[in-house]
């Protein structure tokens, strides 16, 4: 069932849906990039809405699906990580699961939880485990599109509207039972097309390429 988001003005919605800047932490563990050789990606979570008369955000199934194909093709076409197995789990349970897990690191990341303090999430774990693989790639890319190039946030006033694209990767290490690397990139733009992922992949392996 689709829901409809309404839009409240206030901090929280500028900070979140509109932040124009990238904040690339890199590694956050004792790993470095040498010390990753292989590791195994996890189907992204990806959740975008669609503007809808300038005033709410509904959830768009057209647009996520888009969105997400997009970035996995810019993601494939970057050979910057030794990715050599796709993870795909037949099991509807096991893989929302493992969405819920992606979803719930990025709000600890937007909420300034301590790296430090985050855990490897105990089903990806279990999964990477159970295939040999210490490292695992992980990816969640959010946001909405907005058409009709405005957005309504107060009476009688509308600002002028791109849309937002709310990207981050995460590299789990199943050995240590931590992350080894955290990026975001969250940018008012299109997530229709595809120069916001180039852009985003360039701010997310960023720290990774140096």
């Amino acid at each position: 069932m689709k829901k409809t988001l309404l839009i409240i003005i206030g901090s929280i919605l500028f900070v979140g849906f509109f932040a124009s800047c990238s904040a690339n932490r890199g590694f956050v563990s004792n790993v470095t990039r040498d010390d990753i050789q292989q590791m195994a990606q996890f189907e992204m979570y990806a959740h975008f809405g669609r503007v809808e008369n300038g005033i709410s955000i509904i959830d768009n199934d057209s647009v996520t699906n888009v969105a997400k194909s997009l970035f996995a093709t810019e993601l494939a076409n970057d050979k910057t990580l030794p990715v050599t197995e796709i993870i795909v789990i037949s099991d509807s349970i096991v893989y929302d699961k493992v969405q819920d897990e992606i979803h719930w690191l990025r709000i600890f990341i937007d909420n300034n939880v301590p790296v430090k303090e985050i855990a490897i999430p105990p089903t990806i774990d279990s999964i990477l485990c159970s295939r040999n693989e210490r490292f695992g790639l992980l990816v969640h890319n959010a946001g909405f599109s907005c058409p009709d190039g405005e957005l309504k946030i107060g009476n009688n006033m509308f600002t002028a509207c791109e849309g937002s694209t709310r990207s981050a990767i995460f590299i789990v290490d199943s050995k240590l039972k931590n992350l080894a690397y955290v990026a975001t990139a969250n940018r008012n733009s299109d997530p229709l097309k595809t120069e916001t992922y180039q852009k985003q992949m360039k701010d997310l392996l960023k720290e990774y390429r140096k």
